[in-house]
């Protein structure tokens, strides 16, 4: 199963990190659609990154994608 981190900042957009590198979306609706679309029936988890487990994600390597 995929883990997709992902950062909301209202009025900018969506960064999310992929195993395989970093996207941008414009908003969530956009960031679900591609969700839907590129994954379908198969499991991921949505991990949200915030101020209390940016350091424990960034020592886990998540943001070495970019």
């Amino acid at each position: 199963m995929d883990s997709i981190y992902y950062d909301n900042e209202p009025n900018h957009g969506v960064n999310v990190y992929f195993a395989w590198g970093h996207n941008y979306f414009r908003n969530m609706a956009e960031f679900n659609q591609f969700l839907e679309q590129n994954y379908g029936d198969d499991r991921y988890e949505l991990i949200e990154i915030t101020d209390e487990n940016y350091q424990s994600l960034l020592l886990k390597g998540v943001f070495h994608a970019i």
